[in-house]
C-alpha cells in the first residue's frame, strides 16, 4: 500500500526522533516527465505510520545550490540537539543544512558550499546516506555514491559538528554486485548495506569488505530502499512507480512511497512479506486468516522476532509485556478471538486484551496453560466485548514464569454467508 500518494513523495529515508517517525524526501515534480525533475526536498511526520503530515520544505535556492530541478536524494540525523538534513544535487554533490529547533526545522545552510563536492573521491558525489554507529562515541559515518560502472562507494567519519569530514573518503569493497542508493544499518552486530532492487551485502566493519547476500524485497525497481525501527518493530520503506500495477504504461519518473515490515532469520538473511507489500503496514482486517504476531505496530522492551517452520513467533514474552496492533478494522460486535500460543512454563499466562494500551479498558482475557511445551503450539479462544468497527488491541501477558509465553498469531471467527 502506497503512503502519501500522488505526491512524488519518493527516495525515503525515515527516522524516528523524539518518538515521532520522520520521512525525509525527494520530490517528483509530476508524472509525464522526460526525465527525474525534483524541485525540492520535504520533510513529512507521522505517529501511526499511515498519516503523513507535511512539515517542511526546503528549497535548494534556500542552499548554496540556488534554484534547480535536480534535488536528489536524502537523509538525516540528530547530534546534540541539533538535526542535519543531507541532500544531493543529481550526481554532482552533496551539501548539508542544520535546524536548532527540531526535525521539522526551519532548515539553514551553515556552510554555503557542498559537503561532499565533486571530484572529493572516484565516485559521484550524491545520494548520501548518514550512519551512527552504537559505539561509545555513537561515531557518525557518511556513504555516498555508487557501485557500477567500475566505481564504488565510498565512507568517512564525520566531525563531533556533523558538517565535515573527520577522515580522507576511504572507498567501499563489495564483493559481489550491487547498485547505488546505499544504505547503512546495524544488526545483531553486522553491519548491512543495502542498495536498489532491496540488494544487501554484510559485513563485520563499517569500513568492509562487505558480501553480497542477496534481495529480499522484489517489486519492480524496489527504489532507493531504507530501514527504520519504530516501536521495536523494522521496516523496510522503498520506492516504486505511482502508476505501477495499474495496467498502465509505467511511468519512472513519478515515484510513491511503500513501507513493509522487515525480519531477519536465524543466519541473519533478511525477509519481508509478500502480503504486507500489498495492505501496508499500521492497520489489520479482522477478516484475514491470520494476523501474525510479527506484524505488530508495537511490543515491550525484550520482546523479539524468532524464526520458526512457519515464519516467526515472538520470544521475550514476560509478567506484564505487551503486543499492540492498531487499527483491526471490520471487527463484529462482541467477535471471537482465536489466539495461538505456546506455554511450556508449567505455569497459568493470563492474556488481557484491552483497548488503545497496555491500560485501556479489558475487552477479553485468555488464560493460557501449559501447552506441553514452549515449542508446541495451540489456539485458544476469547469471546470479546467490543463494538462493531475499529479497534486498537493490547494483548498484556500475566505470568508467574520466568517466560509467559511465546505468541504466533490470532484471528477472528470466520462467518459465512
Amino acid at each position: 500500500m502506497r503512503i502519501i500518494p500522488n505526491r512524488g513523495v519518493c527516495d525515503p529515508h525515515v527516522h524516528i526522533f523524539n518518538g515521532k517517525a520522520y520521512l525525509f524526501s525527494t520530490h517528483d515534480r509530476g508524472p509525464g516527465q522526460p526525465i527525474f525533475t525534483m524541485d525540492d526536498w520535504r520533510i513529512f511526520s507521522s505517529d501511526d505510520l499511515l498519516n503523513w503530515k507535511l512539515e517542511y520544505t526546503l528549497r535548494p535556492e534556500d542552499t548554496f545550490l540556488g534554484k534547480n530541478a535536480e534535488c536528489y536524494a536524502t537523509d538525516a540525523a540528530e547530534r546534540n540537539g541539533k538535526y542535519y538534513f543531507y541532500y544531493s544535487r543529481a550526481q554532482s554533490c552533496t551539501g548539508v543544512a542544520v535546524s536548532e529547533n527540531g526535525p521539522a526545522g526551519p532548515y539553514h545552510d551553515p556552510l554555503g558550499k557542498p559537503l561532499l563536492p565533486p571530484g572529493l573521491a572516484d565516485t559521484a558525489s550524491y545520494d548520501p546516506t548518514v550512519f551512527i554507529d552504537d559505539d561509545g562515541a555513537k561515531t557518525p559515518y557518511i556513504m555516498w555514491g555508487y557501485n557500477i560502472y567500475g566505481k564504488r562507494y565510498y565512507i568517512a567519519r564525520l566531525n563531533e559538528d556533523m558538517i565535515s569530514l573527520a577522515e580522507e573518503p576511504r572507498p567501499v569493497v563489495i564483493e559481489g554486485h550491487m547498485s547505488d542508493a546505499c544504505w547503512l544499518t546495524k544488526h545483531d552486530g553486522k553491519y548491512y548495506l543495502n542498495s536498489h532492487l532491496s540488494e544487501y551485502a554484510v559485513a563485520d566493519s563499517v569500513y568492509g569488505p562487505y558480501t553480497f547476500r542477496g534481495t529480499f524485497c522484489e517489486e519492480y525497481t524496489t527504489d532507493h530502499g531504507t530501514f527504520f525501527t519504530y516501536h521495536n518493530q523494522t521496516y523496510f520503506t522503498y520506492g516504486i512507480p505511482e502508476n505501477w500495477g495499474t495496467g498502465e504504461e509505467i511511468d519512472p519518473y513519478y515515484r510513491t512511497t511503500k513501507i513493509v515490515y522487515a525480519h531477519y532469520k536465524d543466519n541473519g538473511d533478511i525477509v519481508s512479506d509478500p502480503f504486507i507489500r500489498e495492505v501496508g503496514v499500521g492497520q489489520y482486517d479482522a477478516s484475514w486468516d491470520a494476523i501474525r504476531g510479527e506484524w505488530f505496530f508495537a511490543a515491550s522492551d525484550g520482546i523479539f522476532k524468532k524464526e520458526n517452520a512457519d515464519g516467526f513467533e515472538l520470544r521475550g514474552i514476560r509478567n506484564h509485556s505487551y503486543l499492540y496492533f492498531q487499527n483491526v478494522n471490520g471487527m463484529r460486535q462482541n467477535a471471537l478471538l482465536h489466539l495461538r500460543l505456546s506455554n511450556g512454563s508449567g505455569k497459568l499466562c493470563e492474556v488481557e486484551i484491552r483497548e488503545n494500551s497496555p491500560f485501556g479498558a479489558v475487552l477479553g482475557v485468555v488464560k493460557a496453560e501449559d501447552t506441553g511445551g514452549f515449542d508446541v503450539f495451540k489456539t485458544f479462544d476469547c469471546r470479546l466485548e467490543n463494538t462493531h468497527g475499529t479497534h486498537n488491541l493490547c494483548f498484556v501477558f500475566k505470568s508467574e514464569a520466568r517466560e509467559a509465553a511465546r505468541f504466533e498469531d490470532f484471528c477472528f471467527e470466520r462467518i459465512l454467508p
